[in-house]
């Protein structure tokens, strides 16, 4: 059997090179062309590269594509940045002057922690909570607003779980607990201490916000409940209701935000819960801690998160765990990274209005948008030719794919934050006027018309996104430039690279999740229960897929467990279909807009193209956080697309039952 394989793969090899002179050499310099693309396509794509690249030392991975891109993208913003532009400036500046920051200690969160301090009750104490809530000290419940699920044209208010301070996944896993614990209590202990509290103190406080944290994590959902509560439950109660049934959690936040909670009548407002058990099981766990316990609870909040922004001891202390430990950072991140990164998230709209000024053009715009169209046409042709569906599922999955809402490049109207002013010596105050007028902002879209347009991230973000209660999908400017998208591209290149991220999201739409919901965005379940069954059995193939891949350490080769096949079915899904609906739209557009290269190696570019954009770099801790993440690690995303990918097989001559051409494939939307 050994010599069998040997011999079909060094026919598979001697097949490629003829094309190989072909290919771009931007696109050669990162391969291995002495592996066999049959045998593993990854190291084939990505070989040349991961052998010559390190990770930065203050970075838990590297890559081919988001991070070069992204790095690419913040150096223009530091420009914006360092350009006395109104607002973002001073908002830049007050985050880089540490100085200021080091004189001021804790005085920004002085206040914070004297009201938690001060508080007599249980009750005063959580109405308290529910203020800092708004300066994003989230308790253990968060309201917010978005579409109604059973009415996506009108916002409503939810009421969700918050984070923790740590991933639950790091409190309920004996193996991540065992390493995180100690470091853990060091943190506690370390900005207790800065605050002014004594080593005694800090000790006790660890133990109570510790053993508390625990016992929250058993009450949390897991992402994957998270996940599938969204689509399976919805529990609508009168503000009073909801009052009255959790008064220290969901109550507490409802009266602080001005909701009226008096009068249980069917015409008081509706707050909606989607997992009744979780807000039982949190509010009896609220409920036995006693006021000294939450104030310690509490004052830790403050002090987590405004860590990071406060003097550089803190956010040094932070940085040790949650970027030395949880991640695998060796150094800790510049100042200008660490503020850069800060204002894209706390002003996005404003700073990328300036970025897209900057790299954005209509001639682009106009070229993803027909990138987009092509995209769907070609998805469209891939459920009417899906024998699995019967007429009136298929007709409804058209119906869904024609209420598309595309969103590409940025906002035509974005959050420029008029009303706001920004001092340079006052970071926190700053972040903080920027927390509170977002919370106020999205509480007062209760009861509005839903904006099916509205943008939730950045446009200078790398990364693309389905928004399933808006059906919409967004393509940021970010990352609608090489090496996923340019006019200066041949067809192959852009189809393969940010087609298949378009065609990804547009099988979200359509995915495990995304196809509970309808073309308006309401969860509604519009499958025929033998096309539903289909959907299952299609999806668990893949599922099964995904679960059998073993993640392993890049440094020693030990395992570090499975891909979850279950949590990252959306993903895997999306890739699958994404894939194959963009092979087919690029083939469709070049019977009118050839590709310079022949058809044979047309093909290896795109199905190259696709790789590249997954090559990576991990350290183990970086690889451990992936495991409780939806999106599998980037060597697997390439390995279970191309293993169900028929035309992959056939564009690199596979022979059958070799490692990327299985004979068992998993096949859902072709």
């Amino acid at each position: 059997m050994v010599k069998i394989t040997v011999t079909l793969g060094a026919l598979a090899s001697a097949a490629l090179a003829g094309t190989v002179s072909e290919l771009p050499k931007e696109m050669t310099a990162l391969m291995d062309l002495s592996a066999d693309p049959c045998n593993d396509f990854y190291q084939y794509a990505c070989g040349g590269w991961y052998k010559q690249v390190t990770i930065p030392a203050d970075r838990a991975t590297t890559d081919t594509s988001f991070s070069v891109l992204g790095d690419k993208n913040d150096a223009v913003i530091r420009q914006i940045l360092t350009s006395n532009y109104p607002k973002v400036s001073d908002y830049y500046n007050s985050c880089m002057d540490i100085r200021t920051l080091t004189s001021l200690g804790t005085t920004p969160i002085a206040d914070d922690l004297k009201s938690i301090r001060s508080s007599t009750s249980v009750k005063d104490l959580l109405h308290v909570a529910a203020q800092l809530s708004k300066k994003g000290v989230l308790a253990f419940t968060q309201p917010t607003v978005y579409p109604d699920a059973k009415d996506a044209t009108t916002n409503a208010l939810y009421s969700a779980q918050a984070p923790s301070t740590l991933a639950r996944e790091l409190y309920v896993n004996p193996q991540y607990w065992r390493v995180v614990q100690p470091a853990y209590k060091q943190y506690i202990v370390s900005l207790m201490s800065l605050a002014g509290k004594s080593a005694t103190v800090g000790t006790a406080a660890a133990k109570t916000i510790i053993d508390f944290e625990l016992q929250l994590a058993g009450v949390q959902l897991s992402k994957l409940e998270l996940l599938e509560a969204k689509t399976s439950n919805y529990n609508p109660m009168s503000y009073c209701d909801a009052s009255v049934k959790y008064p220290l959690t969901v109550g507490a936040q409802l009266r602080e935000y001005g909701f009226s909670t008096d009068g249980c009548t069917n015409t008081s407002g509706k707050i909606i819960l989607n997992d009744l058990d979780f807000f039982d099981r949190v509010e009896s766990l609220v409920s036995k801690q006693s006021l000294d316990t939450l104030k310690t609870i509490f004052e830790f909040k403050v002090l987590h998160t405004n860590a990071p922004s406060l003097a550089p001891t803190f956010a040094t202390a932070n940085w040790k765990l949650f970027g030395k430990l949880i991640q695998g950072q060796s150094v800790e991140p510049s100042r200008e990274k660490k503020c850069t990164a800060d204002i894209q998230t706390a002003l996005g709209d404003l700073v990328s209005d300036y970025f897209v000024k900057s790299t954005f053009d209509s001639t682009s715009a106009t070229r993803a948008e027909e990138m987009v169209l092509a995209l769907e046409a070609s998805f469209k042709q891939g459920i009417e030719n899906a024998t699995w569906l019967d007429d009136e599922t298929r007709e409804k999955a058209l119906t869904k794919l024609s209420k598309f809402v595309h969103l590409i490049g940025a906002p035509e109207k974005p959050e420029t934050y008029a009303s706001l002013s920004f001092n340079n010596k006052e970071y926190i105050n700053n972040r903080n006027k920027i927390n509170l007028y977002d919370t106020t902002a999205n509480l007062a879209l209760v009861g509005t018309k839903v904006d099916r347009h509205k943008w939730s991230s950045p446009a200078s973000e790398v990364n693309a996104y389905y928004a399933p209660s808006v059906n919409s999908i967004t393509f940021p400017a970010g990352i609608l430039q090489a090496p996923f998208f340019s006019g200066k591209f041949d067809p192959a290149q852009n189809f393969g690279g940010i087609g298949m991220v378009i065609g990804h999201e547009i099988t979200h739409g359509f995915d495990n999740s995304g196809r509970n919901y309808d073309g308006d965005g309401n969860v509604n379940d519009w499958w025929s229960d033998e096309t539903s069954l289909e959907f299952n059995k299609k999806a668990k193939c893949i599922m099964d897929q995904y679960g059998a891949f073993q993640v392993k350490s890049e440094q020693t080769g030990q395992s570090l467990g499975n891909v979850n096949g279950r949590l990252t079915l959306g993903e895997t899904i999306a890739d699958n279909g994404g894939l194959k609906t963009a092979y087919r739209a690029f083939h469709e557009y070049i019977k009118t807009k050839p590709s310079k290269f022949t058809d044979e190696t047309g093909d290896k570019v795109f199905f190259l193209s696709f790789a590249q954009n997954w090559c990576s770099k991990n350290t183990d801790e970086y690889l451990n956080l992936i495991l409780q993440d939806e999106h599998p690690p980037g060597k697997f995303r390439i390995y279970g697309a191309v293993q169900n990918n028929d035309a992959f097989a056939k564009t690199f001559k596979c022979p059958a039952n070799t490692k990327m051409n299985s004979s068992k494939k998993c096949y859902l939307w072709e």
